[in-house]
């Protein structure tokens, strides 16, 4: 099974990547997963990410309107089928400021791509995150939104150095700082936030991808992480996914949940 099949993808569609734990690797796995697959894909954030190399992605736009990115891209959809587009360089970093979800609707409307990816979501480069009040930044008319956590926090004292936005995670969670990290606090953390991620699709999917599942210990961890969800997420979450984005990614285990859901 690949990434696109993991997600249950069509033939077109914006798919949103929030949480911790792998999401710019998932991004750009994803869009050589389909632009090999002859898709057009265009990678963005709605926050901040690094520079892309030309390894992650073939070339960048960096423009303020989504005007000029579309005039720019109608250009080089003829030598590449990945983009990546940014609104800025970040002055005194190797980064990029974001697209408005205004701006990645205009490109949505202008049919130049099949796939929209983004990156929609910061966490500091830890494995696991709660989101703050204005976290993350979804676009409502995205087709996916997948949730991302790092399958090695388990067991892990719940501090900073392994949870960004430790103290709100404690909060949403029950437990108390420098506790071990379960798989149920994962489960809970990643079901309370993204019961407030709004989309507006009929057959928009909320997706939890459980990542670095690299040994059986991990993949177990993901079991019962995923079963939980899939419980007691019912109302939230559609499928849940555990995986490595390796290299040559894998995927473990795919699963759909049952029970009807509101979104």
């Amino acid at each position: 099974m690949n990434i696109q099949e993991a997600l249950a993808l069509g033939h077109k569609g914006v798919i949103s990547i929030v949480g911790a734990g792998g999401k710019t690797s998932l991004m750009y796995a994803l869009a050589r997963e389909l632009a090999a697959a002859g898709r057009r894909v265009l990678t963005t954030t709605t926050t901040r990410i690094i520079a892309p190399t030309p390894e992650q992605s073939p070339a960048a736009i960096v423009h303020r309107t989504a005007e000029e990115i579309v005039e720019k891209a109608e250009l080089l959809l003829d030598k590449y089928y990945h983009l990546t587009a940014a609104s800025e360089y970040l002055e005194g970093s190797n980064k990029l400021k974001g697209l408005e979800p205004s701006a990645i609707q205009y490109i949505v409307q202008s049919d130049l791509f099949d796939f929209i990816v983004i990156e929609a979501d910061g966490a500091a480069r830890r494995s696991l995150k709660a989101c703050a009040p204005h976290e993350p930044v979804v676009p409502t008319f995205s087709d996916r939104v997948v949730a991302m956590a790092g399958l090695d926090v388990v067991a892990k004292p719940l501090s900073e150095e392994w949870v960004f936005r430790s103290t709100i995670f404690s909060r949403n969670t029950g437990l108390e700082p420098l506790q071990e990290i379960t798989e149920a606090s994962i489960a809970s953390a990643i079901i309370h936030d993204m019961a407030s991620v709004s989309v507006t699709g009929e057959k928009a999917m909320k997706i939890a991808f459980l990542n670095k599942a690299d040994n059986l210990k991990a993949i177990l961890a993901g079991e019962r992480i995923a079963a939980f969800i899939e419980k007691s997420g019912s109302t939230v979450f559609h499928r849940t996914v555990i995986g490595e984005l390796r290299a040559d990614p894998l995927i473990h285990r795919c699963n759909a949940v049952q029970k009807r859901r509101n979104r």
